[in-house]
């Protein structure tokens, strides 16, 4: 077994107790291209996100801290799902021709 893709970025993690939160952002999203070894320090990649765009994660346990809800904007009272992963298969597919979950 190999990987399909790498996915590789840069995160800076905030945690809040109350409420046990959880808060990544996530930037510099990018699909690995040319090899699959994952501690080559030189692998090339390819950017997934538009320059200056990343992706912001909150998990929580409990509930969710009032403050928390007030720093997020307005059009992210709803919750929207993305997956690093599958921008970065989507960008690389044309290199591999995967399609494995697309053909159902």
């Amino acid at each position: 077994m190999r990987p399909r893709t790498i996915v590789d970025y840069e995160r800076e993690p905030w945690i809040i107790d109350e409420g046990t939160v959880r808060i990544t952002f996530d930037s510099d999203v990018r699909a690995a291209i040319g090899s699959f070894d994952i501690f080559d320090p030189t692998l090339p990649a390819l950017p997934v996100l538009e320059p200056g765009k990343c992706v912001m994660e909150v998990k929580f346990t409990e509930f969710l801290p009032q403050i928390v809800r007030e720093i997020l904007p307005d059009r992210a009272s709803e919750f929207t799902a993305v997956s690093k992963y599958v921008l970065c298969y989507e960008k690389t597919e044309y290199m591999n021709s995967f399609k494995y979950w697309y053909e159902n």
